[in-house]
């Protein structure tokens, strides 16, 4: 991700730096971008903390250390948490609910994800951020359990498939990225809009509610 997040700034007027190798004036710093590990995004909050700069995170895998530690950083930085950052997902979603709600007949419910071997966390963030969209999802007549499966696969960037089975059928709704470009604009354009908060927790559809 952060090659994708280099490319993207050389496409425009955002200059990037790595914190942790480069010496970097603080003064002309707008945010901190972090698609590290737990470990990682431990380092990068603190670091924000400690500098109060804003943070948006697209880390996932994150455990009750880290949690706990955005509970604290919010007191006193804007931080944005986000598996996904893609237009794309939010698209899903957003189809996904017009079409539950608009059924009659109860729907069985699979989360297919599959990404590249090299991803540790299994599901996939973004998978779980589905499965906690639909189970809280109101009135949408979803039969049981969801099910969620995940493959490792090659070098896929990241596929994600819902798929509902009922009486009537099977309707199956996807993404697929084709690269790391559309996470990467994605994170740059909430890092411009966070910028702007006040302290606090934030995730990716605040950011899409204020800017669509």
């Amino acid at each position: 991700m952060g090659q994708a997040i280099q490319a993207q700034c050389k496409l425009s007027d955002i200059k990037a730096s790595d914190f942790q190798t480069d010496a970097i004036a603080l003064s002309g710093i707008s945010a901190v971008i972090d698609f590290s590990s737990p470990k990682g995004f431990i380092d990068s909050v603190n670091f924000c903390i400690e500098n109060e700069l804003p943070l948006v995170s697209g880390t996932t895998g994150l455990l009750e250390e880290q949690l706990e530690l955005i509970n604290t950083a919010k007191k006193s930085i804007p931080i944005l948490i986000a598996s996904n950052m893609s237009l794309g997902i939010a698209n899903l979603k957003s189809s996904i609910e017009t079409y539950l709600l608009s059924r009659k007949v109860t729907s069985k419910c699979k989360i297919l994800e599959i990404h590249h071997t090299n991803k540790k966390d299994s599901p996939s963030g973004t998978a779980l951020e589905i499965l906690n969209f639909l189970e809280n999802l109101p009135e949408s007549k979803i039969d049981g359990p969801i099910n969620v499966q995940s493959l490792r696969v090659g070098n896929v960037f990241g596929m994600h498939r819902v798929e509902f089975e009922n009486e009537d059928g099977v309707t199956t709704f996807q993404h697929i990225a084709n690269s790391r470009d559309v996470f990467a604009i994605g994170a740059l354009q909430a890092a411009r809009w966070i910028n702007f908060k006040e302290s606090g927790e934030y995730s990716f559809a605040d950011f899409l509610n204020k800017k669509l």
